[in-house]
């Protein structure tokens, strides 16, 4: 048995602190703009910077879009980031971020029916240790602050979770069938922002953006759509779509983090405990068996 953080894992971990940073701007940009025109115009920023670059390094292929598991993709994840969205205008980022990250579970049911992924001792291990981790630094343990905020919101931000469960799954999935990285996160944002704008006209109740909207659509676009997203799409093409989620757990403590340095928020004991059994998940996850590469096959390959 060996101890051992590859690449991949790198490419999640950082991911994740970028990620750690958009609750708080999400949440300062919902209070700022309609949540589903945030939503659109997020990835209306993201889209266009993301497809230059790929134009620049040669990955551009059109015939990617031909596969409808792309566009379900994207449906997929503009579903889930709009009930995000609309939760965090009615229940608190603490519910959101439990609520949401939730779908670890999910995933690991979802991962072993559809992608017939292998889940070893210390996968299981991880995800009862992130589990608790992600318990204990959202509700301080607790069970009373879940009813903090709206009931509604709360709903809505659990069903993000369970949306984008199918959509880490059936990204896992597509990426076997489109290896090229930059291609493919271009892609998915391409279809995403399609998903997106009628979503926005239907719903949006205004289209008004003040100046801190701006800059947080901007920052959410750029930083967490376009960095954060090439980076986890690459990470989880080495990793299992269960191993993957449960790194992604990280972003709690980031989140966290980021919620101490901008919002002043103080975190208490139970919150440095929860912090520590997510990231003791995250290294039970990298522990591999001496033998757990036999044939040179990767964890979650086919």
């Amino acid at each position: 048995m060996r101890l051992r953080v590859d690449r991949f894992e790198a490419f999640l971990i950082l991911s994740s602190f970028i990620w750690g940073t958009s609750f708080v701007a999400s949440k300062i940009g919902v209070e700022e703009v309609d949540p589903y025109f945030f939503a659109m115009m997020r990835f209306l920023i993201a889209t266009p910077f993301l497809l230059l670059v790929t134009f620049l390094l040669g990955s551009f292929d059109a015939s990617i879009y031909k596969d409808k598991m792309i566009w379900g993709i994207g449906i997929l994840n503009a579903i889930g980031l709009v009930l995000q969205n609309v939760g965090l205008t009615m229940t608190s980022a603490t519910n959101t971020v439990l609520l949401v990250d939730i779908n670890v579970v999910y995933v690991a049911v979802l991962a072993a029916v559809l992608l017939k992924e292998s889940i070893s001792k210390f996968t299981i291990i991880g995800l009862a240790v992130g589990l608790l981790g992600v318990f204990v630094v959202s509700t301080g343990g607790d069970l009373g602050r879940l009813t903090d905020g709206s009931l509604v919101g709360n709903l809505i931000v659990l069903s993000a979770g369970l949306v984008w469960a199918f959509y880490i799954v059936y990204q896992k999935k597509a990426l076997n069938k489109h290896p090229d990285v930059l291609n493919m996160t271009s892609s998915v944002i391409v279809t995403t922002l399609a998903a997106s704008i009628p979503i926005a006209l239907i719903f949006s109740q205004s289209y008004e953006l003040t100046v801190n909207g701006i800059i947080a659509v901007a920052y959410v676009a750029l930083f967490c759509t376009g960095g954060a997203f090439l980076l986890y799409i690459a990470g989880l093409k080495g990793k299992g779509a269960t191993d993957s989620s449960i790194i992604l757990l990280l972003e709690i403590v980031f989140a966290m983090l980021f919620a101490y340095l901008i919002l002043s928020e103080v975190p208490d004991l139970l919150t440095a405990v929860g912090a520590a059994l997510i990231v003791s998940a995250i290294v039970l996850v990298s522990i591999q068996e001496n033998n757990g590469r036999k044939n040179g096959k990767r964890k979650g390959e086919a």
